[in-house]
């Protein structure tokens, strides 16, 4: 019972650690190349790569970053997420209107981002808007992200998509590692609770793991094996 005292007073020095976004730029696939699984903890429906040079307008339709863009291909964009993120983001070109809509598991919307303008092409667009928009959808647990242009498609291209994981020292994955993580972990470690976050796989929840979440919320960094 003393440990456990020592670590509530050490909760009251903690700050939030915020996430770091992956970013991926659909770089280093062939023209044409209908996306899928190729992206470890992503699915993609509906979306296709195109390449400057090739198959992309990049003269109205210029990457954010690169040479490719993923496209609108015969519907809505979707991208299922094999783990649940805190954010979504991506810059976004388009000749309609685009919404980016985002879904918890049990398919309750719960973020929405609209484009500003009804189109931004370099030369085509609307008197004020430039190319590559961000839009950014942020809730506690995304699992999918819906993209609406045309409905059927061919009406945006999308570049550095970026999406904001859970670390697993956001025990109650609520987007930030802070003292009620920590807290959460003690009750672990003391039986309160069931014992399900063993941080670095040794077989139980004790000091280490609570350790490991302080360290987080300190920013120092999750360091769970």
């Amino acid at each position: 019972m003393p440990r456990a005292s020592l670590f509530a007073v050490s909760l009251f020095f903690l700050c939030p650690l915020v996430l770091a976004d992956t970013i991926i730029a659909f770089e280093g696939f062939p023209d044409g190349t209908v996306l899928a699984a190729q992206y470890s903890g992503l699915i993609f429906s509906n979306a296709v790569i195109l390449s400057a040079g090739i198959t992309l307008n990049e003269f109205e339709f210029a990457p954010h970053s690169g040479i490719a863009v993923a496209s609108d291909n015969g519907g809505a964009m979707t991208i299922t997420f094999a783990s649940p993120v805190q954010a979504f983001s991506g810059y976004f070109t388009y000749s309609v209107p685009v919404t980016l809509q985002a879904f918890d598991s049990s398919n309750n919307q719960v973020a929405t981002a609209v484009s500003r303008f009804s189109s931004n092409e370099a030369f085509s667009g609307v008197l004020g808007s430039r190319p590559n928009e961000l839009l950014r959808a942020t809730a506690s647990r995304i699992a999918r992200v819906v993209i609406t242009g045309l409905s059927g498609g061919t009406s945006f291209t999308v570049d550095d998509i970026s999406a904001s994981a859970f670390s697993p020292c956001d025990v109650n994955q609520d987007a930030v590692v802070d003292v009620v993580d920590v807290q959460g972990v003690i009750n672990e470690a003391l039986g309160v609770t069931p014992s399900i976050n063993d941080l670095n796989q040794d077989g139980t929840v004790n000091t280490v793991d609570i350790q490991l979440v302080m360290n987080a919320a300190l920013g120092l960094g999750c360091g769970a094996s």
